[in-house]
């Protein structure tokens, strides 16, 4: 059976905050480098995880 993760507008926002912060990067640097492939392999996960969030909060 599988588990649902449920999180509130709130926790992922500050979710979104924690992975940018741990890359050193804004939202738009981040997203600017991962659209021209140009991510270490940390870089380009965090890179995803903020995609899913941003789809999530309808911010894609």
């Amino acid at each position: 059976m599988s588990t649902a993760i449920v999180k509130t507008r709130e926790e992922l926002l500050e979710w979104r905050d924690r992975l940018l912060t741990q890359v050193g990067m804004s939202k738009e640097r981040l997203y600017d480098l991962g659209r021209d492939f140009d991510l270490l392999p940390d870089q380009r996960k965090v890179y995803e995880l903020v995609r899913s969030i941003d789809y999530l909060l309808g911010d894609d």
